[in-house]
């Protein structure tokens, strides 16, 4: 049984809240109040994560992937009601850091599942939890150094190509271009071989997740936002 699930997660809900942080100054209270809230959503989609795995066919998903990722629901809950005491917050970024660490690991327990399909959706989601938390530690942060004004974001103009035509096997794709867990650009129509899209991005990292005419996810790769002109390339795709 292959672990899938909608895009629309609690995470990507969960990272609305951490945007949301960035842009408002708050008090400290209501702001520990939505990081709290950000780390308990993340703690439900690891926690399904984990049921999903759990209740695979693939020995490696079922054994190795969901009790890891049962122990990060867990870890996430515990880090959020910290949150919502009177806790140290340097106390709470060396327990995030600690978490986001155990999240990484995951993204790599999922290469345990024997199946392709279901080792690809299961690193998928992995990802997405793991960029859930490296945004709630960013949230974390900005409360700390809530003395400096937030800064308006950097923009840079760049192209996604679809390069299969370079490949034995040629896809027309769907871009699916996400940031901390949220996404924030799909393609309206398929992009043929040989073929690209302009898309203006705000600077920083981002996961580009390729998708094939029926939704089919084909892969990931990362994307760098980083000057005017970046470009992102499909690769090969269907090759393994």
């Amino acid at each position: 049984m292959t672990v899938r699930l909608p895009l629309t997660t609690p995470i990507a809900a969960a990272v609305l809240l951490v945007v949301g942080l960035a842009s408002a100054r708050a008090d400290q209270r209501a702001e520990r109040a939505a990081i709290a809230g950000t780390l308990t959503k993340l703690s439900a989609s690891a926690t399904t994560v984990a049921r999903a795995a759990q209740a695979s066919d693939d020995r490696g998903a079922r054994k190795k992937f969901g009790p890891a990722a049962t122990e990060l629901g867990d870890d996430l809950a515990a880090l959020a009601k910290r949150v919502g005491k009177d806790v140290a917050l340097k106390s709470i970024a060396t327990d995030a850091a600690a978490i986001d660490k155990d999240a990484t690991a995951l993204i790599e327990l999922a290469d345990e599942a024997d199946d392709k399909d279901e080792r690809k959706s299961l690193r998928s989601q992995a990802v997405l939890i793991e960029q859930g938390v490296a945004g709630v530690r960013k949230a974390i942060d900005a409360v700390k150094d809530d003395d400096q004004a937030p800064r308006g974001a950097t923009k840079f103009t760049g192209r996604l190509f679809n390069n299969s035509n370079d490949c034995s096997w040629e896809e027309n794709l769907k871009f699916v271009v996400s940031r901390n867990g949220q996404q924030v650009f799909v393609t309206q129509n398929m992009v043929f071989p040989g073929h690209d899209v302009a898309l203006v991005l705000d600077a920083g990292s981002y996961v580009v997740q390729l998708l094939d005419t029926s939704g089919k996810f084909l892969g990931q790769r990362p994307l760098e936002a980083g000057k005017e002109g970046w470009s992102f390339k499909s690769g090969c795709v269907n090759q393994d």
